[in-house]
């Protein structure tokens, strides 16, 4: 055995000592197969590390740990994981933390923590969605949808690819839903009151994020007791699910919805109707979401909750390439002074493009997120009632930093510079269906957030009137 490879082993060993759930591309040599689904069987210092593995190069990292186990891959351990993975949801549904009811929609299988790197599999009314993300997988989808079809009762499988070089969506088993005279989706499924079309012929996005559903509840919850209404300014609006959820919750709200995507505006425009709302009070801009912010601070809008769920990617009218890693920052500097003193921003973030506790670092939030124990994420927080001021308050300091000369060892770090005058009241998460083994936060974990609350006392401004009725 050569130097390398003893070397490699060696760190293998001290890698599988916690149990990882992935492993890098320098690891693959050491499994007895290049590619594809593999059994193992390591002999440890301690013990031993047995079970199956997921080997792709297109995938990143390319070795998935499915499970630790006395397994094989086979197709008795694909029913197994599936069944398990069915009675979770059930056992959510019996607790009371998701709906599995015939209109809803819910995940129904999380990749590897439910033992199945590279699958996922979600429930819309009376369709699944099956989605590949490996090619490896391609040869077991008809036992997958065979076996769920029988288990579900379900009308039909539709097939996702969604692979580094193919991107793909058909009725794969079953009968599928029809299509209006237009060629739309006529697929509806309801979350708490709210009705939302779902079309999962579109390769790219079914028209609605499972992951958000409690999120959204909070985001309602923002208007309790309010008799005045109140606004959002839904930014990268998608087909405007965080806008209709308040109004099918009978708070009467008005909204204000940037997206660039012709389909999306479409669809959140049919949303609206589905659900009954007068679309007058709503309104949809098919525009760049960075000039817009621009032209609405020259206009001196504002709104009471501004809602920031940038794709981790994106291009912007003179702002060039927007990533979450690196300018997360700016794109929240463009929205502040767009928010009514006393404002939420429930600002969200992709964790498989940046950790957690690097974005908050860099918008300026410390990772205890100032929350004590009277802040906890179950309570619910609401706008103050004197939300009507339009004028431009300043919130944000003006920062006068010179550009200053760092050493090469610290050069790439940035430093914490806080947001102020906000103050993170709450912790957004993924749905509770979207399960994230210990250990697996890196593949399985998608989604986190957090919501800002603008610190004004009220007592100190002209607004304020100390009479009581």
């Amino acid at each position: 055995m050569s130097g390398s490879m003893k070397n490699l082993l060696g760190s293998l060993q001290t890698s599988l000592n916690s149990k990882p759930y992935s492993l890098g591309k320098s690891f693959i040599k050491v499994f007895r197969k290049s590619s594809g689904f593999c059994d193992f069987d390591f002999t440890l210092k301690d013990g031993s590390a047995k079970g199956i593995a997921l080997i792709d190069t297109n995938l990143e990292p390319p070795v998935r740990i499915m499970n630790y186990c006395n397994e094989i891959f086979s197709r008795d351990y694909i029913k197994n994981s599936l069944k398990k993975a069915m009675e979770l949801r059930e056992k959510l549904s019996n607790d009371k933390i998701i709906d599995i009811g015939p209109k809803s929609a819910y995940r129904l299988v999380n990749d590897g923590s439910d033992g199945l790197s590279g699958l996922t599999v979600d429930v819309f009314a009376d369709y699944l969605q099956i989605t590949t993300h490996s090619d490896h997988w391609h040869h077991h989808v008809r036992y997958i949808s065979e076996y769920l079809l029988n288990e579900t009762g379900k009308k039909g499988i539709y097939w996702k690819i969604s692979t580094k070089d193919q991107q793909m969506s058909k009725l794969y088993l079953g009968k599928g839903y029809e299509l209006d005279e237009s060629n739309q989706t006529t697929l509806i499924i309801e979350e708490n009151g709210m009705k939302s079309y779902i079309d999962l012929l579109d390769s790219k996005s079914t028209g609605f994020y499972l992951e958000h559903r409690e999120n959204r509840q909070i985001i309602s919850n923002l208007f309790k007791g309010r008799d005045g209404g109140g606004s959002i300014l839904n930014l990268f609006s998608h087909t405007c699910s965080f806008s209709i959820a308040p109004c099918v919750n009978g708070h009467k709200i008005q909204t204000y919805n940037i997206d660039e995507s012709i389909k999306n505006i479409k669809m959140a425009d049919r949303n609206f109707k589905l659900n009954g709302l007068d679309t007058n009070y709503h309104k949809f801009s098919q525009k760049d979401v960075f000039g817009q912010l621009e032209y609405l601070k020259s206009k001196s809008t504002r709104f009471d909750v501004i809602i920031l769920d940038p794709p981790p990617r994106t291009k912007g009218n003179g702002f060039g390439i927007f990533t979450s890693k690196d300018y997360y920052r700016d794109l929240l500097q463009l929205a502040i002074p767009l928010l009514n003193p006393g404002g939420f921003i429930a600002s969200f973030v992709n964790t498989q493009s940046v950790s957690e506790s690097k974005w908050l670092r860099q918008i300026g939030v410390k990772n205890d997120l100032e929350i004590n124990e009277n802040h906890s994420k179950k309570q619910q927080h609401t706008l103050p009632t004197d939300h009507n001021l339009n004028n431009d308050l300043n919130e944000i300091s003006q920062l006068n930093i010179k550009e200053a000369q760092f050493s090469n060892s610290t050069k790439n770090l940035s430093p914490f510079i806080k947001l102020p005058k906000f103050k993170a009241v709450q912790y957004f998460d993924q749905s509770q269906d979207f399960n994230v083994r210990k250990g697996d936060e890196s593949i399985a974990q998608q989604l986190k957030g957090v919501l800002l609350k603008n610190k004004v006392d009220y007592s100190k401004t002209k607004y304020y009137s100390s009479k009581k009725d």
